[in-house]
């Protein structure tokens, strides 16, 4: 199976790291290698990038982010063609920017998705007559691309309704545990048929090392975006239960007294069934 990915500005530097994003074949084995054994190779993966607004947050917020190769997701093909004419802007010719027009999933299949809704787009099961759009095991594409301890990964993940399944499934794989630094929008948070499997997943990630450091409201990063501030400028929130719902990203770290973290997994020809 071919992803259609499209590779803005820079091809990467590695024919390894090219091929796992191109080839989704459920029995490859892909290693990713660093470009020398020396460095640190940097990744983030942004899930449900809309129209690429967060990963140019992402870029200005972050220092020296040219060095990290840039991976998002965005299936809704209104929200892609959008984020593909504003990341191919002549500021962001210097980075590596791919975007994956497939959905983050559990299984390879096709999923019904709510589409042309901007940020609220989404996968849903509980339509039958909606668009059926592609979808990818996320954990185990992950599981392929991260094989090497001098990665450092960092991954946001924004998919309404649709997180605690995809979070749930990398738990059981244990491939939750190759990123350092988790941004998540915990999305229909009153909703009490996703609530037990939410506060599950946040009591996996408690006890799997990462803390919950703070939160931000993408209405304040924007803000600050716009302004040309630093990341320093943008307020805080520290009970992300009194912040209003909706557009709330949760910034989870993994703690400093975590020693000698996994940061692979091993190559498997299945991982296990969700």
């Amino acid at each position: 199976m071919i992803f259609s990915t499209i590779s803005l500005n820079q091809s990467l530097s590695k024919t390894d790291y090219s091929n796992i994003l191109l080839n989704h074949d459920s029995n490859a084995t892909v290693i990713l290698k660093n470009y020398n054994n020396q460095s640190i190779h940097h990744i983030y993966i942004d899930i449900g990038c809309f129209n690429g607004e967060t990963i140019e947050h992402f870029i200005h917020f972050t220092p020296n982010s040219v060095l990290y190769d840039i991976i998002t997701f965005e299936p809704d093909p209104f929200n892609y063609e959008i984020c593909k004419k504003q990341l191919r802007q002549q500021k962001y010719q210097n980075h590596n920017i791919i975007i994956i027009p497939k959905a983050a999933w559990i299984r390879d299949e096709k999923v019904p998705f709510q589409i042309d809704r901007g940020g609220k787009s989404r996968i849903d099961l509980n339509q039958t007559r909606l668009p059926m759009l592609d979808a990818i095991d996320f954990s185990l594409w992950l599981s392929r691309l991260i094989q090497s301890n001098n990665t450092k990964l960092d991954i946001k993940i924004s998919i309404p309704g649709a997180e605690v399944k995809v979070l749930q499934k990398m738990l059981i794989d244990e491939t939750l545990i190759l990123a350092e630094k988790w941004i998540i929008e915990w999305a229909d948070r009153s909703d009490s048929r996703t609530r037990p499997g939410r506060i599950y997943v946040q009591l996996m990630l408690d006890s799997l090392g990462y803390s919950l450091e703070y939160s931000t409201n993408l209405h304040d990063i924007r803000k600050v975006f716009k302004m040309n501030g630093t990341e320093g400028d943008i307020k805080r929130y520290y009970d992300w239960k009194k912040v209003p719902e909706g557009d709330i990203y949760c910034h989870y770290i993994q703690r400093p007294t975590v020693i000698d973290p996994p940061r692979t997994t091993k190559s498997r020809a299945k991982l296990k069934k969700f």
